[in-house]
């Protein structure tokens, strides 16, 4: 949010402090925002116990740089890319690799399969979610989150992780056709799993 010029605005006698406007400015922001800090966290894979923690971090940050937002599409862009680059970060101390380092894509060779998951048919929607999200690469994750999960816009995304357009389509399509075919994999899982024993085909 911008500063208004000087000599433009003079303080009435009910208006608030600049201090205590500014900390309603940065709850409401806060509020506004919360959900999607979360939800981004939790499908890139922070931990339950930590979410809280990358949470305040990420509005810490976002503090420093309300002045220079001055549109609510600025705000949601930066709310975005700083989510990002925290939860980057965060997950950077857990592993020894980068996730700043490039990462190639699923080979073709790769089976999407769940085989390996116990008691998958108990899981719940957004476990399964995750399940899927983990078969992407970090940039396809990010993208399709952003783009298919939080309905941010192409131009959007693509400022919020600082790649271009052409990139973002790309990682894009890649992140489509492995969520369909993870997710095609994954209810034949079930069904598979959640048949009585005995049960012919």
């Amino acid at each position: 949010m911008s500063k208004p010029p000087p000599g433009r605005h003079t303080a009435s006698r009910g208006d608030p402090p600049a201090s205590t406007a500014s900390l309603q400015v940065f709850r409401a922001v806060c509020e506004a925002h919360l959900d999607f800090v979360w939800r981004f966290a939790a499908y890139r894979g922070v931990p339950t116990d930590a979410l809280e923690h990358v949470v305040h971090k990420v509005f810490g940050v976002l503090h420093g740089r309300l002045v220079s937002l001055e549109h609510p599409e600025e705000l949601r862009v930066a709310v975005a890319g700083i989510t990002r680059n925290v939860v980057r970060a965060y997950l950077r101390q857990l592993t020894d690799h980068s996730p700043l380092e490039p990462v190639l894509g699923v080979p073709a060779t790769v089976v999407l399969d769940f085989s390996h998951v116990q008691n998958i048919e108990q899981k719940s929607a957004s476990e399964r979610c995750d399940l899927i999200l983990g078969k992407m690469t970090e940039t396809e994750r990010e993208v399709f989150i952003l783009c298919e999960i939080e309905g941010l816009s192409l131009f959007e995304t693509a400022e919020a992780l600082h790649i271009g357009e052409s990139t973002l389509r790309s990682r894009l399509d890649d992140a489509r056709k492995i969520f369909n075919v993870a997710s095609a994999e994954l209810r034949a899982q079930i069904f598979w799993t959640s048949r009585a024993p005995g049960t012919n085909p």
